[in-house]
């Protein structure tokens, strides 16, 4: 951590900058803090008559309150009435003002200022003992709110995937063998909470249907809906059982993504029960919560670059896509 090395002043004059540094330190501080600033009026001046020379008495005026800011422009008052700025000279840092002629005894000098205050934003935030703060949103950095917490609680396990295993779009444990259809792209979210690689894509056909299926990868498109196409695998066989899988290449970083697959037959695959699956939400709080979409597509046209728009909501278990941690 960068600091500024004072040092213990010896037996020697103060000089000039030796109070710069500490003011230009002081300044630092104030700008990284964000220092809060308030306003007074009719603040009371004392006039400082120490001097040995009593010519010098009732010309400097001090107020209780320092670090008076010279925009805007602190008014100061004799009696009430405003004071023409050409007969003092203004020290707004010091919360001081030095008039150019001796003020009469018995007259009352006040000013009307905007100051630093002793808060600022970091105040009110949790860590300094208060209850403010911003929460993180989608664009900006901050705290974690506790709903979010208890989302990414029940998620976060999902960081653990395990080399060597094949994992998909789950929180909990249920498979079972799902029929699927032809000619129709279904797509199940994938959420990945820590960048994370894969060296393989594959379906389990448990009931061999003579035909292919195309699997894929797409990444969100920010409204939790596939975007970009970034992964087309290739096809696998489902003429025959068992794990059908292919080499992938692929690195994943933190967010949604969505295991796609495209088939010309219908084999029944290795499916997710509804009750273990990331969803998306429900239209009508009914029995069915959604777990994916489906947009009809020919086999022979395959993935589409970009998503498009329009794709079935599907309900329940889903046959299911698979990605191998690497």
């Amino acid at each position: 951590m960068a600091k500024t090395p004072f040092k213990k002043v010896a037996s020697r004059e103060i000089y000039g900058a030796d109070i710069s540094g500490l003011q230009d330190a002081v300044n630092k501080l104030e700008t990284v803090l964000e220092m809060d600033v308030a306003s007074i009026e009719n603040h009371t001046l004392s006039p400082v008559e120490d001097q040995p020379e009593e010519a010098l008495h009732r010309r400097i005026y001090e107020g209780d309150m320092r670090n008076w800011l010279e925009s805007p422009a602190p008014v100061v008052r004799r009696n009430g009435q405003t004071v023409p700025a050409g007969e003092y000279v203004l020290y707004a840092a010091q919360g001081m003002v030095v008039f150019h002629e001796q003020q009469p005894p018995g007259i009352t000098i006040a000013a009307d200022f905007s100051y630093v205050h002793s808060t600022s934003p970091f105040s009110g935030h949790v860590g300094a003992g208060g209850t403010a703060h911003a929460s993180a949103t989608a664009e900006t950095a901050g705290f974690i709110t506790a709903g979010d917490k208890l989302r990414l609680d029940a998620l976060d396990y999902l960081r653990y995937r395990r080399l060597g295993l094949y994992h998909a779009g789950i929180t909990a444990a249920g498979m079972a063998p799902l029929t699927t259809s032809a000619n129709n792209i279904d797509l199940l979210p994938f959420y990945v909470p820590a960048a994370q690689s894969f060296d393989r894509v594959a379906v389990n056909v448990t009931t061999a249907a003579a035909g292919n299926a195309r699997l894929g990868v797409y990444a969100d498109s920010g409204a939790v809906y596939p975007g970009a196409l970034i992964l087309d695998a290739g096809v696998v066989t489902t003429g025959t059982t068992g794990i059908r899988w292919l080499e992938a290449n692929l690195t994943l970083l933190p967010g949604l993504y969505w295991l796609a697959r495209l088939q010309d037959a219908t084999p029944s695959l290795q499916g997710l029960a509804s009750t273990g699956m990331l969803t998306l939400g429900s239209e009508d709080l009914g029995a069915a919560w959604i777990t994916g979409y489906r947009l009809a597509r020919a086999y022979a046209d395959g993935f589409p670059a970009a998503f498009p728009p329009g794709a079935a909501q599907i309900t329940g278990a889903r046959p299911a896509v698979f990605l191998r941690r690497a």
